[in-house]
């Protein structure tokens, strides 16, 4: 008899037979000449020793020993396709797709990752970004970091930090600045995701003046800080964003006053992914973030 390695082949084309129920369909299914498909029935009757299938008219139907293999072969190569789909299903599992804004990747999520990625190496992190951080919509993702009070009811949420605005510049910028007022007479950065930032700081300064428009506008938060580390000018800054570059010094505060708002950022996800296990070990993960 030959060895079981050698009849694999035969026994998928035997089973593909039975399940078209009959030799041209099975031949359509595989791709191949009924020919072939013949001469690999064949191969498995002489293996086994046994006659599998017989004709009935213009047809063939399985022998009684066909249709006791049939079945076994069936249910067979079913656990088999199972545990397939189970290896695929589970190396997706270890995938987790998020979504965020440039400057929150960049200033706060990605500085920090070092810390996921030693506790869980075996998950693969795919950050895609969006231009607003209040876009609502989780489409194509797994989670997103988003803008708002945290008043969503559609999906589950875990708050991140709240808004803290405070402008930030080089040491010897700030040497020159000592007041809140100072401020409107220089040279301010402006990003364009955030155009409001320095009027909110202003009026939360209760200065009624406003700063001045011109100076340097950036795409971006992270542009605006690197310009502003650079010395180019005084950004208003998110602080979850840069209290690295505060303790580091390589910024420092120009003048002492936050801007607080009601709003701040939330990890939001689906309700229905919120137990599977990439989802659930980035949000603990993400709860313990400083």
């Amino acid at each position: 008899m030959h060895s079981l390695r050698a009849l694999l082949g035969p026994l998928r084309v035997f089973d593909a037979v039975c399940r078209a129920k009959g030799i041209t369909r099975a031949a359509q299914v595989l791709h191949v000449t009924p020919g072939a498909v013949s001469q690999q029935v064949k191969q498995l009757e002489v293996g086994l020793g046994a006659q599998l299938f017989q004709k009935s008219g213009r047809e063939i139907e399985l022998t009684a020993v066909g249709k006791r293999l049939a079945h076994r072969v069936s249910d067979a190569f079913d656990r088999l396709n199972d545990a397939l789909n189970d290896v695929v299903d589970l190396q997706l599992d270890k995938r987790l797709r998020l979504k965020v804004t440039p400057s929150l990747a960049i200033r706060w999520l990605v500085p920090r990752l070092r810390g996921f990625y030693a506790q869980h190496p075996d998950i693969d992190l795919e950050i895609s970004t969006i231009a607003m951080a209040d876009d609502i919509r989780l489409e194509g993702a797994d989670c997103a970091i988003r803008h708002g009070m945290g008043e969503w009811a559609d999906v589950e949420l875990d708050h991140l930090f709240d808004d803290e605005f405070l402008p930030v510049c080089a040491p010897h910028l700030a040497r020159h600045l000592k007041t809140p007022q100072d401020l409107l007479q220089a040279n301010l950065l402006h990003s364009m995701m955030r155009p409001e930032a320095w009027s909110l700081w202003f009026s939360s300064a209760e200065l009624v003046d406003s700063p001045r428009l011109h100076g340097i506008t950036l795409a971006n938060a992270a542009l605006c800080y690197q310009a502003a580390a650079d010395g180019l000018g005084i950004a208003i800054a998110q602080r979850a964003y840069v209290d690295d570059d505060l303790r580091s010094g390589r910024l420092v505060i120009a003048a002492d006053h936050v801007a607080r708002t009601e709003s701040g950022y939330y990890l939001v996800c689906d309700p229905l992914k919120a137990a599977e296990a990439p989802v659930k070990l980035f949000r603990n993960w993400i709860r313990s973030v400083r």
